[in-house]
C-alpha cells in the first residue's frame, strides 16, 4: 500500500506541475493576443518561477524573439545558465542558443557559445554540437579556428582512448605528437606527466618497452624542444631509477642520459653514467657506445680498459675480442692484436669462427701469408669443416699458389672420403672441377672430372614417430633422395657396372623398338 501511495503521490506531482504549465501558456497566449506584453512577461517569470527548467527559460526566449527584442531573448537564455547551473548544459538547450545567435549574425558570439558548451558538456553527449561547430568555423573562422577546432576534437578522441586503455601507451605517444605541434610547452610536460605516471603493473621487459620510449621522448622534448637541459637531466635520472634493472634494463636509456651529458660537455658525468650502467647491468651496447665515445676523444688507455673489462664481463662474446684486436690494428699496434687474437683463440667461444676468420684476415691484409698458412693449419687442427678447406685453397687461389690449391683440396678429398660423408666429397669436387675450369689445364681438368660421382635418384620408406610409448613406428609413405657412386671407391665397383649394363640394355630395347616402328 505504502508503494502504491507513493507512486501516485509522484504522478500527481508531475500532473500538477504539467497543469501549471498549461495553465501559464493559456494565459501568455490570452495576454498576447489582447497585446498586454507586459502582462505577458509576467506570466512567464512566474512560469519559470513554478517550473525551473530548460524549456521555460527557452519559451521565454522565443517570445521575445517573436518580439524581435533580441536583447530580452538573450537575457532569458543567459539566465538559464546562471540560475540552472549544470541544469543547463545540455546540447539541445545551447544549439537552440546558437542557432538564435546565427539568426542575428552575432558570429563572435556563437563562437564562443560553442567554447564555452563543448568546455562543459561531456564529450559523449556533445557530438552533434562538435560537428556543428566544425560546419561553422569552416563557413565563418579562419585557417587558425577551423585547425583549433579540429585540434580539440581529436584532443576529446584521445581523450576517450585514454580513459578506456591508459596502459595503451601508442595513445599517448600520438596524444603527445598532437600537442607538439601546437607548441604549448605546459600542455606538452601536463601529457607527457600523465603519460608516465602509468607504471606498467608487471615488472617485466616486454610491458615496459614502449613505456620507457615515452621517458625518451619527454628527455628530448626538454632537450630541444623546451631548451631545458635542468628538465631533460631530471627526467633521465627519474626513469634511470624507476627500471628495475636487477630483473631488466635498457641500454638506450643509459646511453641516451651519457649522449646527453656529452652534449651538455659533462665528459665527467657521461662516464659516470656509463660507469654505473657497466657495474649495476653491464650489456654489451653501453660497452661499444662507451667505448666509442673514449674513441672520438681519442682516449685509447680508457679505451683498453674498457674493452679489458668488456671480455672480462663476456668471455664468451667472440664479437668483444674481435673488436679489442681491431682497436690495437687501428693504433698500429700489431703485436698487442696478435696477442689478443691468440688469447681469444684458445677460449670457449659462441661463434671461434669468427674470431679465427677476423685473424686470418688480419694477417693476409698484412701480406703475412706464412702466418696466415699456419692459422689455416692450425684451424684444420681442430675443425675440418668443409668450408675451412675451401677457404684455404681459395686464400692460396688469390696470391697464385696454383700446386698449394690442388694439395688442399686432394687432402680435402680424401679426408672425406675415409669419413664416408658424400656430400662434402661432392662439394670439394665442384670447386676444384671450377678452379681446373677457369684456371688449370686438360689433363688437371680430365682428372677431376673423371672423380666426379655418378647422381642416382633412390626412395625410402618414412615412418611417423607414434605418440604412444613403446609402439612401433607407423609408415608415413616414401619418400626421394639422392645417392652418390664414385668412380674411385671400391664397393661402388660393383654398382657401377650394373648401371652400365643396364644403361646398355635400356639403348638397345630403344633400338629394337625403332625397327619396329619403321618396319
Amino acid at each position: 500500500f505504502f508503494f502504491f501511495f507513493f507512486f501516485k503521490q509522484k504522478t500527481a506531482y508531475e500532473i500538477g506541475v504539467r497543469l501549471v504549465g498549461s495553465e501559464m501558456c493559456i494565459r501568455d497566449r490570452f495576454e498576447e493576443r489582447m497585446k498586454e506584453i507586459d502582462n505577458c512577461r509576467k506570466v512567464f517569470n512566474e512560469y519559470i518561477d513554478a517550473y525551473p527548467e530548460v524549456e521555460s527559460y527557452v519559451k521565454a526566449a522565443k517570445f521575445e524573439e517573436r518580439l524581435r527584442k533580441r536583447d530580452n531573448a538573450r537575457e532569458y537564455y543567459q539566465l538559464a545558465i546562471k540560475e540552472l547551473g549544470e541544469k543547463s548544459l545540455d546540447e539541445k538547450f545551447f544549439m537552440q542558443f546558437i542557432n538564435f545567435e546565427k539568426k542575428n549574425k552575432e558570429t563572435e558570439r556563437v563562437r564562443v557559445l560553442y567554447q564555452f558548451a563543448l568546455e562543459h558538456i561531456p564529450k559523449e553527449k556533445a557530438r552533434r554540437l562538435y560537428d556543428s561547430y566544425i560546419q561553422f568555423e569552416k563557413e565563418h573562422g579562419d585557417k587558425d579556428s577551423i585547425e583549433l577546432v579540429v585540434l580539440n576534437k581529436r584532443r576529446h578522441i584521445y581523450e576517450d582512448e585514454i580513459a578506456k586503455d591508459p596502459f595503451n601507451y601508442d595513445n599517448w605517444f600520438d596524444y603527445a605528437r598532437l600537442e607538439e605541434s601546437t607548441g604549448d610547452l605546459d600542455r606538452i610536460r601536463e601529457i607527457y606527466e600523465r603519460a608516465i605516471a602509468n607504471v606498467p603493473p608487471i615488472e617485466e621487459k616486454p610491458h615496459w618497452k614502449r613505456y620507457i620510449f615515452l621517458w625518451l621522448n619527454y628527455a628530448v622534448f626538454e632537450e630541444l624542444t623546451a631548451k631545458s637541459s635542468t628538465r631533460a637531466r631530471q627526467v633521465c635520472e627519474q626513469a634511470i631509477q624507476l627500471v628495475p634493472h636487477a630483473k631488466f634494463t635498457f641500454s638506450k636509456l643509459w646511453v641516451h642520459y651519457a649522449q646527453f651529458c656529452v652534449r651538455q660537455k659533462d665528459l665527467e658525468g657521461a662516464r659516470r653514467v656509463y660507469g654505473n650502467a657497466i657495474g649495476r647491468c653491464p650489456r654489451e651496447k653501453i660497452f661499444k657506445a662507451y667505448v666509442e665515445m673514449e674513441l672520438q676523444l681519442t682516449n685509447f688507455d680508457r679505451c683498453r680498459k674498457i674493452y679489458e673489462k668488456y671480455i672480462e664481463v663476456f668471455r664468451e662474446a667472440s664479437n668483444s675480442w674481435i673488436q679489442y684486436a681491431r682497436l690495437e690494428l687501428t693504433l698500429e699496434e700489431y703485436d698487442r692484436a696478435r696477442a689478443i687474437f691468440e688469447i681469444a683463440v684458445e677460449q670457449s667461444l659462441d661463434m671461434p669462427e669468427n674470431v679465427w676468420k677476423a685473424y686470418i684476415d688480419t694477417e693476409i691484409n698484412m701480406n703475412e701469408f706464412d702466418r696466415a698458412r699456419k692459422l689455416y693449419e692450425r684451424l684444420l687442427e681442430k675443425a675440418k669443416h668443409v668450408k675451412v678447406w675451401l677457404s684455404y685453397a681459395e686464400f692460396e687461389k688469390e696470391i697464385g699458389e696454383k700446386s698449394r690449391v690442388r694439395t688442399i683440396l686432394s687432402e680435402a678429398y680424401e679426408y672425406f672420403k675415409n669419413e664416408d660423408m658424400s656430400e662434402e666429397r661432392v662439394i670439394v669436387l665442384d670447386a676444384w672441377l671450377k678452379f681446373e675450369t677457369t684456371v688449370g689445364d686438360k689433363q688437371h681438368l680430365d682428372y677431376v672430372k673423371a672423380k666426379m660421382p655418378a647422381k642416382i635418384k633412390k626412395r625410402r620408406k618414412v615412418t611417423a614417430a607414434t605418440q604412444q610409448p613403446g609402439a612401433e613406428p607407423e609408415e608415413a609413405g616414401w619418400e626421394e633422395y639422392y645417392e652418390y657412386i664414385f668412380p674411385d671407391d671400391k664397393k661402388s665397383q660393383k654398382t657401377l657396372k650394373i648401371l652400365e649394363k643396364a644403361y646398355k640394355w635400356k639403348k638397345e630395347q630403344k633400338k629394337d623398338d625403332v625397327n619396329k616402328e619403321t618396319q
